[in-house]
């Protein structure tokens, strides 16, 4: 079982190299400029375009989850000798939710595209497994081509959101299936 003190370092399609780990209280900076450095487009696909900054309390919740019921991975940047940048978030949170937990992922702009979003989200789906979640899901923008993607790719399954015609639900069954994700 995987605990929430694991490491590992990966290798991305360029080369590059990402330390991906639990994300700690004393992360908060770190998340802070993470964050600021998005993307107008990436932040409005985060936050479904309702959220362009966050508070201090909310950052603060976000670096230190209760891992009963939430659980957020982060990607640090391993080739740089000075203070590892942050280069990715994945995140679930709600587990004791009888819809199962909802996810979202985040990779700097710089770092799409290279397999990061991917490799955190089998982290992810791989604890959320071991602690016994029962589903994953997201609400997704339709526009948001990549998410949904990367949704597919890992194998979540797709479906119009019943309240949002703009929005999908990407969802994935853990129990009663021990398939690994692509």
């Amino acid at each position: 079982m995987i605990q929430p003190t694991h490491e590992w370092n990966e290798t991305l399609k360029d080369g590059r190299r990402a330390l991906i780990r639990a994300i700690r209280g004393d992360d908060v900076e770190r998340m802070t400029r993470f964050l600021d450095e998005l993307s107008p487009p990436s932040k409005h696909f985060l936050f479904l375009g309702g959220v362009t900054h966050l508070t201090d309390d909310a950052l603060r919740k976000l670096a230190a989850p209760d891992y009963a019921k939430d659980m957020a991975f982060i990607a640090l940047d391993a080739g740089s000798d000075k203070a590892p940048r942050q280069v990715g978030v994945c995140r679930y949170a709600g587990a004791n939710s009888a819809d199962g937990a909802e996810i979202s992922v985040a990779v700097a702009d710089d770092w799409q595209r290279v397999g990061l979003g991917k490799k955190l989200l089998h982290r992810l789906i791989e604890y959320a497994r071991d602690t016994g979640v029962k589903r994953l899901y997201s609400m997704d923008a339709i526009g948001n081509t990549r998410m949904r993607k990367l949704a597919r790719d890992v194998g979540f399954n797709e479906k119009p959101d019943p309240d949002d015609a703009s929005q999908v639900i990407c969802y994935l069954d853990l129990v009663g299936s021990s398939r690994a994700p692509k």
